[in-house]
């Protein structure tokens, strides 16, 4: 028998070319994307985390910022040296000669701050004088936190002041400081501590190293209801609930927790706080 002879195939009809897109049909793509792009941003900054930067140096030593003066100067510079020849570099804040006493010192001890003081001069080598800088930290707020708790004390919040603040400081409405008293207790300052209901705080532990003052003729307050009392770590030079008083729930806006600027000093934010009682 013969062999059946195959018919040859035919060939597949090509496909249509797909004609080039136009520039206005390239740009709707790319508008699309960054619109996208832009709302996925807004709603991360609104609802879910946002990056701040450290505008002051009220939270000294833990958190470190630099203020401007009305002229765009810096008021205040930091240097990091050894002043008590322990072998640990300390932290310090030069005023420039904008304030007096112009150096103010934060002991560092065991890899933490333990107290602090303020000198009119300071004996430093060239060195160290050279190796001053501007610093503003930069932290991660998480603001989506709050919505299942309460905030803890000894956390580092971020809030909005619960007043209109003064004209010097209106371009600065959000505030960073640490929270001290909670609802319903009646907080006090017996320099250098503060005392919760009569009883001396020193849980977490970073309430047993910073020092607290009188500042502002303050001496104690009873925290209302769904409010809280917040104080800066660096008393000195810090206006908070000493000066305006206490922060309502609503203004709380979210919880610092990791300060990734400047690199060599990346670290978690909320290990030292307690839960709140």
């Amino acid at each position: 028998m013969g062999q059946a002879k195959s018919k040859p195939a035919r060939p597949e009809p090509s496909a249509p070319a797909t004609p080039p897109k136009g520039t206005l049909s390239i740009l709707r793509e790319w508008t699309d994307a960054l619109v996208i792009a832009f709302l996925l941003a807004m709603f991360i900054r609104t609802f879910v985390v946002e990056l701040f930067k450290i505008p002051s140096g009220s939270m000294t030593p833990t958190l470190v910022g630099t203020g401007f003066n009305p002229f765009g100067q810096p008021e205040e510079r930091v240097i990091e040296w050894d002043v008590n020849k322990d072998g640990e570099k300390d932290l310090i804040l030069d005023r420039n000669h904008n304030r007096y006493p112009r150096y103010h010192v934060f002991f560092r001890k065991n890899g933490k701050f333990v107290g602090n003081e303020e000198f009119a001069t300071l004996n430093l080598p060239l060195e160290a004088i050279r190796s001053a800088r501007i610093r503003n930290d930069r932290i991660v707020v998480n603001k989506f936190i709050f919505w299942f708790r309460r905030p803890h004390r000894g956390e580092i919040v971020v809030f909005r002041v619960p007043f209109g603040p003064p004209k010097w400081q209106r371009d600065k409405p959000i505030y960073i400081k640490r929270l001290v008293g909670l609802p319903g207790e009646t907080l006090e300052i017996r320099q250098p501590h503060v005392y919760i209901n009569g009883q001396l705080l020193d849980r977490p532990e970073v309430f047993q190293r910073t020092e607290y003052t009188n500042a502002f003729d303050f001496r104690s307050a009873t925290v209302p209801p769904l409010s809280y009392l917040v104080l800066g770590d660096n008393s000195k030079n810090s206006m908070d609930s000493r000066d305006w008083g206490t922060v309502p729930a609503n203004n709380i806006k979210g919880l610092a927790v990791l300060r990734y600027w400047p690199v060599d000093t990346i670290a978690l934010l909320h290990r030292e706080s307690g839960p709140s009682k």
